[in-house]
């Protein structure tokens, strides 16, 4: 019985298909579609002529009369909070040192900036070519010493030049 019925039910659906398959190879559009013409809204451009373009007379001016979109930066370090003072408040005068760096890497640099700010050193970072330079204010030459031996425990080898 149920054999019967799905064999019923899988015919109607292929004469089904078949049909649909039929209609739709053999279907024919009789019917034409006119569309209503409407103006197009763009319109012609005027042509400017070459001496009235404002990028070519910019170009054949000799005088710069405009100034490049970049912000100007000025830097003033203040080191005077940090220097060593006698007993009267008068700053001792200090000497500048060169710190050097064996093998200069993040890892070290990192370092050394995080030895100096420990030691309550004052330091300028500056970038000189492709190399960082690290100068080094003091007038202690203990502290001198410390900042060698603390960079040694990182294993960074280093000496102290003076400029």
């Amino acid at each position: 019985m149920q054999k019967k019925i799905l064999g019923v039910f899988f015919t109607l659906l292929l004469v089904g298909v078949l049909a649909m398959l039929y209609h739709f190879f053999n279907y024919t559009d009789n019917e034409v579609v006119t569309y209503k013409q409407y103006p197009s809204p763009i319109k012609e451009k005027k042509k400017i002529s070459p001496t009235k373009l404002w990028i070519d007379n910019l170009a054949k001016s000799s005088t710069l009369q405009y100034s490049y979109p970049v912000n100007e930066l000025f830097m003033q370090v203040d080191l005077q909070k940090k220097l060593p003072r006698s007993e009267k408040q008068k700053i001792i005068k200090p000497k500048s040192y060169k710190l050097v760096i064996g093998h200069i890497d993040q890892y070290s640099i990192f370092c050394v900036v995080q030895t100096l700010s420990n030691l309550n050193v004052p330091f300028v970072l500056t970038k000189d070519g492709s190399d960082p330079k690290i100068s080094i204010i003091n007038t202690d030459n203990k502290k001198l010493s410390n900042i060698v031996k603390e960079l040694n425990t990182y294993q960074i080898k280093s000496k102290i030049i003076e400029e």
